[in-house]
């Protein structure tokens, strides 16, 4: 009985244990649960103690980084074209682009990993590989030449890096002996950008400007377009609206004369919202039924000082200046004589100025232009031979560059103007290679201050038709073209190429270190 009365002492001491363990086990959960749920609220809302944070360069600050441009994209047109080849009425009156032909030449020029030439569509059937004709010479020049017949191309360029010397040209060109499109026409071939600005002639009966925007990107972008003119400052309302569309891999037309008609002078900007793109301005002239000339206007750039190179004895000059703000322009010609002035005018802010420069002396081959603010300048160059056959070109600017290139397209002949605006005595070297990329010639070049240099692209080897401008700091250049079969027929034509910088494009990117983002 005893033995019975201990065994169930035992085991109620057993079971009082037990219950005693598990509630100690349910008090420490509960507060190990409290106190986690207390550290978690603690942190939602306070601050880290500074050694608890991650502290890898976590303070504050900001670095700059210097980038380069490796990758350019550039648009080279289609060969000119009437604003409407339609048949309409008697045939006697119908337009005609009659006998035109075109070319055009691509080259990339120093540390290029590859450059092709492609379609606007993205059609990889029609690519052009740029090509080194002799990868055992010191040239290094990759070129490709066609036509400009079936539209426009895209000229993409990978350099290997960023430098001096190294980049790439190309241009177009097309002319006629008969029909509304005689004469001569050029453009170098123009890079994208988010921004095109255009100087313009008059939009009056007779001439037909058409603006040509094209998006090489894979995504659709809207346009935005901002017009001024000669009557009065401030931006014009357009007949067709100021904003346009523009599809994936496309282009789009519009009027500009249509758009803004009555002006004796525009300034265009147009932009785009999401894609770089590219623009050229199409002008053609006609007086009645008698053809007066056409060209490509290709984007202009505002600064203080500009050079517009290329003028010939005969030519008649109009200049197109377009400040934001009240200015003072003055204009100078310059000849291997010297300066000679053009005159001074003062510039209302706003409002596209129309400019008659004094008469031009004989010998004169560049205009010089200075402003006290930054100013966009144009010059129209017109000319007209015996007979009445008529044709024109405008003169872009670029700004100087150490080293810049021109590509001429085949069957076209170039006559070089260098220009020396500085008061100080300038050198530079000029190098020429045939159309396969070949070195021909180079020699050293030494203006006078405030002179100008004529030089045939004949006289560089042959039949030059690269040409580059290194060590060129404070010089421009510029190359005014002619076509035999336009001389033969006795006929007008006038056409200019400017130089592309073969210049790296750089930037500084600012980087700010904030810890708070990962706090």
């Amino acid at each position: 009985m005893n033995d019975m009365n201990e065994e169930g002492a035992t085991s109620t001491r057993r079971s009082q244990r037990l219950r005693a363990e598990r509630i100690r086990r349910i008090l420490a959960g509960l507060v190990t649960m409290a106190l986690l749920v207390a550290a978690f609220l603690a942190l939602s809302v306070l601050r880290l103690a500074p050694w608890l944070e991650d502290s890898a360069e976590a303070a504050a600050g900001a670095r700059e980084y210097a980038v380069s441009q490796t990758q350019t994209t550039a648009y080279c047109p289609a060969r000119m074209t009437l604003p409407d080849a339609g048949s309409y009425g008697d045939s006697a009156y119908q337009s005609s682009q009659g006998d035109i032909a075109s070319a055009a030449r691509y080259a990339a020029f120093g540390s290029v990993l590859q450059a092709q030439v492609s379609s606007l569509d993205g059609n990889a059937d029609n690519d052009q590989i740029l090509e080194d004709a002799d990868l055992q010479d010191q040239a290094n020049v990759k070129v490709a030449s066609g036509n400009a017949d079936h539209g426009a191309r895209l000229f993409d360029e990978h350099l290997l890096k960023a430098a001096t010397g190294s980049g790439s040209a190309g241009s177009v060109a097309s002319w006629a002996t008969t029909g509304d499109l005689k004469g001569l026409s050029a453009a170098s071939c123009v890079r994208t950008g988010l921004s095109h600005s255009f100087l313009l002639p008059a939009t009056h009966t007779g001439i037909t400007q058409q603006l040509v925007v094209a998006n090489p990107s894979a995504k659709a972008t809207s346009l935005q377009l901002d017009v001024r003119g000669t009557e009065h400052a401030g931006t014009l309302t357009l007949s067709t609206g100021r904003t346009l569309s523009v599809a994936a891999h496309g282009q789009v037309t519009l009027d500009l004369s249509a758009a803004a008609p009555r002006q004796d002078g525009l300034f265009v900007t147009v932009s785009s919202k999401e894609t770089p793109i590219a623009a050229v301005v199409r002008v053609v002239s006609m007086e009645g039924l008698t053809s007066k000339g056409s060209d490509f206007a290709v984007p202009v750039v505002a600064s203080r000082s500009t050079v517009l190179d290329g003028l010939e004895s005969g030519d008649k000059v109009t200049v197109f200046a377009y400040s934001r703000k009240a200015t003072a322009l003055k204009l100078q010609w310059l000849s291997p004589a010297g300066v000679t002035a053009a005159g001074s005018w003062k510039l209302d802010g706003g409002k596209v100025a129309v400019i008659t420069p004094s008469d031009m002396p004989s010998n004169a081959t560049s205009l010089v232009a200075a402003a006290n603010g930054a100013t966009a300048v144009q010059a129209m160059a017109a000319n007209t031979v015996r007979g009445g056959s008529a044709d024109f070109a405008f003169l872009g600017s670029q700004p100087g560059a150490t080293s810049s290139a021109v590509a001429m397209p085949d069957k076209v002949q170039g006559r070089i103007t260098l220009s020396n605006p500085d008061t100080r005595v300038h050198t530079a070297t000029m190098i020429s290679y045939d159309g396969s990329g070949r070195q021909l010639d180079s020699r050293k070049l030494e203006l006078g201050a405030e002179t100008a240099l004529n030089l045939d692209a004949s006289d560089l080897g042959g039949d030059a038709r690269l040409l580059v401008l290194n060590d060129a700091q404070g010089l421009h250049w510029g190359v005014r073209l002619s076509q035999r079969d336009v001389d033969d027929a006795k006929l007008a034509g006038v056409a200019t190429l400017s130089p592309q910088p073969l210049e790296p494009q750089h930037a500084r990117v600012r980087v700010i270190r904030d810890p708070r983002i990962v706090r």
